[in-house]
């Protein structure tokens, strides 16, 4: 079958047109200039397919270096709206230089086809590679699948080009004119008619799924203050859940209220009101790191969510905060605190009894005097004239009724809040590493001594409950080891050891026992 090349002029012709009006109809030249630089390059095209079509029934001024110098700049239209698309400045000389440049030489260069082919390639091919790179720049990650139909369509490009350079090289008289039906010339057409296809296609849809993420994105977010909403922390935090279950990664997850909020609103005003609520979502994230989630739950009431945090580093993170709301100064000179209930996701947990123990703890905070940080289930205990420092507390309902258990179970809890403070003041590494080991061995003694008294109590669940020791124990050491070797950082090993096996497994899982001691 004979591909006839004036037909695939043509074909580009008409498929060049018809994207120009499509895409320059839904353009709004104010709001969408990418677009508009796009409709521009395509309405080149189209003129110079036009000119290349009648080619021998018009002067060769305007056939040969009129459609040259346009489709050059058709190519750096496409690189303007690709750098419009990324909110790159791309400097005006390198856009109008490579037209200009094939407009002063072609004139030279009207009597030899080889050396024009070769110049135009050679001009053009460094066009779309310039394009390319600034495409997949990888400090403005385009995400989606638009980018890769632009990628694939300057790559085409580029590959015919350089057949069509090798080809004048080694085979000049194949190509003796533009319509010289050959291979070649003809996979450069129909090269040409792809890429048009993939260039448009995959630009379009680039500026689709970048309004797509737009409205996903303001779908997600807090229209008052900018922070996500409860759309996006419903959906992050069962990922969170999910980490910690299949890898282990600790946690968290802070309930943050205004305190008195109402009597701001009362007395200044709701304008003022979103001010103050601005301004403190600003605090929050100053302290917290990227990867942190601040959400706003409803109200004056926001979330924070804490991935690979434990209790060891989200207990300070909140304290940090609490201070840094009440240090600030809001607008009219306004004095805000905030009150905040610390909860670390448990293997149990679903998402809403993990959200609910945060309450719980914001409602204790909020209920013994609001300006202070508390813990599930086991209060903190606030020195405002120091530093609000963390701590376990034994509460009588902790008592099992056995003595020794219940003196093994003091004794740790105070174990685990020396190990603490020890990390809250940046001791040494070894220092702190002595003082993990001295807790395991403990805890190990203590979990011998349980067992022998519910051996003997006649406990059903006793075997199930040995195995939960040994693993305990058995992860406590290989993660102590790789604390001194600095693979495991003071958090992850401080969440394990003081909250999966104190807090969770001493003072929840042991209480299943207590009705039988």
């Amino acid at each position: 079958m004979t591909i006839h090349i004036p037909t695939i002029f043509l074909i580009i012709i008409a498929t060049a047109g018809t994207l120009t009006l499509s895409v320059g109809s839904v353009t709004r030249a104010k709001e969408q200039k990418e677009l508009l630089l796009w409709t521009i390059g395509l309405a080149l095209h189209t003129l110079v397919y036009i000119l290349f079509f009648l080619r021998g029934q018009i002067p060769a001024f305007f056939s040969v270096l009129v459609a040259n110098a346009a489709l050059s700049a058709s190519y750096s239209f496409f690189t303007a709206a690709i750098g419009e698309f990324l909110h790159r400045r791309i400097s005006k000389v390198l856009l109008v230089g490579p037209p200009l440049v094939l407009a002063v030489i072609f004139p030279f260069l009207m009597d030899d086809i080889s050396a024009r082919i070769i110049v135009s390639c050679l001009i053009f091919s460094i066009q779309c590679a310039w394009a390319l790179s600034i495409l997949m720049n990888r400090k403005r990650v385009v995400s989606g699948r638009g980018k890769y139909l632009v990628v694939a369509g300057l790559t085409v490009i580029i590959a015919v080009l350089s057949v069509r350079v090798l080809s004048v090289i080694i085979k000049p008289g194949d190509i003796s004119s533009m319509l010289h039906q050959t291979p070649v010339q003809v996979a450069t057409f129909f090269g040409a008619f792809m890429s048009l296809i993939l260039l448009s296609n995959g630009f379009v849809l680039m500026i689709k799924e970048r309004a797509d993420e737009h409205i996903l994105q303001m779908a997600m977010k807090d229209r008052l203050t900018g922070v996500w909403n409860r759309v996006r922390l419903e959906e992050e935090a069962p990922q969170e859940i999910a980490k910690l279950e299949r890898y282990g990664h600790p946690t968290s997850l802070l309930m943050v209220d205004l305190d008195h909020f109402k009597q701001v609103n009362d007395k200044y005003g709701h304008a003022t009101g979103d001010l103050v609520l601005k301004e403190f979502c600003a605090v929050v994230q100053s302290c917290i790191r990227t990867t942190d989630i601040l959400a706003r739950w409803g109200g004056e009431e926001f979330v924070v969510l804490l991935p690979n945090s434990g209790f060891a580093s989200s207990a300070p993170l909140a304290e940090r905060i609490r201070s840094a709301v009440e240090k600030h100064e809001f607008p009219y000179g306004l004095s805000v605190t905030t009150s905040i209930g610390i909860a670390s996701c448990q293997p149990s947990d679903s998402w809403s009894s993990w959200l609910d123990r945060a309450d719980q703890a914001l409602y204790r905070a909020k209920s013994t005097g609001r300006n202070r940080v508390e813990v599930e289930n086991t209060p903190t205990q606030s020195d405002t004239s120091k530093t609000n420092i963390v701590e376990l507390v034994w509460r009588p309902a902790y008592e099992s009724g056995n003595a020794v258990i219940d003196a093994q179970h003091r004794a740790l809890l105070e174990h685990s809040n020396i190990l603490l403070q020890a990390i809250l003041d940046n001791r040494d590494k070894s220092g702190i590493s002595k003082l993990v080991d001295c807790l395991i061995s403990a805890i190990e003694q203590h979990f011998n001594d349980e067992e022998t008294i519910l051996q003997k109590a006649g406990y059903l669940d006793c075997k199930h409950h040995i195995e939960l020791h040994a693993k305990l124990i058995e992860r406590a050491r290989r993660l102590s080891k790789l604390f001194f070797d600095g693979q495991v950082s003071e958090s992850e090993l401080l969440h394990f050891i003081m909250y999966e096996m104190v807090t969770q497994h001493i003072l929840i899982e042991d209480r299943k026992y207590f009705p039988m001691l």
